[in-house]
């Protein structure tokens, strides 16, 4: 019996270590895409990139960065792009609902959706603590995607442009031609791609790119009408950062504030709940923002309710409640405009 469990354990502990090193180093075991990427992915078919990390996260992220390269496009910028995209899909499904070009872009939702990369399985190589895979895409599949989202994007522009130049309120037209602006650049990025595998297809989309560049010109002349003043309730000093983030976060996308003759005004309402325990003052925050046209009609809401915020005295209490109020807007006021 005890030469038995011996000779169990010994072929457990042999199975082991043909997994380890399969799974390890991977000597006489390496995938033919590792060792001759050529005859699997050949580069007259294929865009394709071996890409490596500490993680198999890490690795696809190395990889995808290889391949945007082949396009020489920023994926910054496509990320940017396609995480604004996204939000516009999330609030504005009311708009779109009609609109089944909208359906390709929610699906964008990486630089590698973007791209339309594929990946091989990873290899994890345990003697350096890494994993390796191949990122790849056809060309003749790539194209038909660009395409055909080039078509969406383009699309779902044009119904942007035509709802602002409808719209009488320069405030609501602006907002629309910022989210037609983000699938322009979305739209552009596609176009430089597919060009990129298909050189003549460029005289095609000449009459394209010059309309999505007129955006640019649209958004300048409508922002010129954008001018705010910001209203206080309540009127007390201690709320003033407050109306200089809303102030910084106006200038920033591009209006103007001014203190006379504005066209449009934003009534900011703080209220603030003190609370006393045996820790010390705690101060519950809360801010509803309203921007409202010259005949007083609301266009824009942004309400948010805080955590308490406590501290010694109640004077820094209200200063950690306003650092959470302003670090809010920072991040979200008008985001979704």
């Amino acid at each position: 019996m005890k030469k038995l469990l011996v000779f169990i354990f010994l072929g457990v502990a042999v199975a082991c270590a043909f997994g380890q090193s399969k799974k390890g180093s991977g000597k006489g075991s390496a995938p033919s895409w590792l060792t001759n990427p050529e005859k699997d992915f050949p580069k007259k078919e294929y865009i394709r990139a071996i890409g490596e990390g500490a993680t198999e996260k890490a690795a696809k992220a190395s990889a995808v960065a290889e391949i945007s390269m082949f396009f020489e496009t920023k994926t910054e910028v496509v990320t940017q792009a396609v995480n604004r995209s996204s939000e516009i899909v999330q609030e504005d499904k009311k708009m779109f609902s009609s609109n089944k070009s909208f359906a390709q872009i929610v699906n964008i939702k990486s630089n590698a959706d973007f791209f339309g990369v594929n990946f091989t399985d990873p290899v994890y190589d345990s003697k350096n603590d890494k994993y390796t895979l191949l990122a790849y895409l056809k060309k003749s599949e790539a194209v038909e995607i660009y395409k055909t989202r080039i078509a969406a994007l383009v699309e779902s522009v044009d119904t942007l442009v035509a709802y602002a130049k409808k719209e009488s309120e320069a405030f609501l037209a602006a907002g629309a031609l910022l989210k037609a602006k983000s699938f322009a650049t979305l739209a552009e990025q596609y176009i430089k791609a597919e060009t990129v595998i298909v050189p003549s297809d460029s005289e095609g989309y000449k009459d394209t790119l010059k309309n999505l560049a007129k955006l640019d010109a649209d958004i300048a002349s409508v922002k010129k009408h954008l001018t705010f003043s910001i209203v206080m309730n309540p009127k007390d000093k201690k709320f003033d950062p407050v109306f200089s983030t809303i102030c910084s976060i106006v200038e920033k996308r591009g209006m103007a504030y001014s203190l006379n003759g504005s066209k449009y005004k934003i009534v900011v309402d703080i209220s603030c709940q003190e609370e006393e325990y045996d820790a010390g003052p705690f101060v519950r925050a809360s801010a509803d923002i309203l921007v409202v046209n010259g005949a007083g009609k609301g266009l824009y809401t942004y309400s948010k309710a805080y955590p308490r915020a406590g501290s010694k005295t109640l004077d820094l209490a209200y200063t950690r409640a306003i650092y959470k109020i302003n670090q809010d807007l920072e991040e979200n006021f008008l985001s979704d405009y």
